[in-house]
């Protein structure tokens, strides 16, 4: 659990997965906000839009609040490029617009190298 002062200051990526079908700008706003106002440093946004596919299998917006990987929740390729921004923009925390399982979290820190919150543990 990320406290509000343990934000203070850092170095902070936002990053998740949201529906093509949002607004991203819009509903990135009031994330950004939330950080600033608990004093982060926003260095870098990556998100991963989950769209609707061309598979003919049903699903499609029905899938659209589920994770791409019960792993990491999002895909592999993002947790790659994940880790290559944290790396190269030298972040000190990322923070999850989705709320991840314990699991997640200790697995994507593990695969990124970087320690990894999620939006509605800054509010505890």
């Amino acid at each position: 659990m990320v406290r509000m002062q343990q934000i203070n200051g850092k170095r902070v990526i936002i990053s998740g997965l949201v529906s093509s079908k949002l607004n991203l700008e819009d509903h990135l706003i009031p994330i950004r906000d939330k950080i600033i106002n608990q004093g982060g440093l926003i260095v870098g946004e990556l998100v991963q839009r989950r769209g609707v596919s061309r598979s003919k299998k049903p699903g499609g917006s029905k899938m659209f609040d589920l994770p791409l990987s019960s792993r990491t929740y999002i895909s592999t390729g993002k947790v790659e490029e994940l880790k290559k921004l944290a790396k190269d923009i030298n972040a000190d925390i990322v923070v999850f617009i989705n709320s991840l399982n314990n699991s997640q979290i200790q697995n994507i820190e593990t695969l990124i190298k970087t320690k990894v919150v999620t939006l509605n543990n800054l509010d505890k």
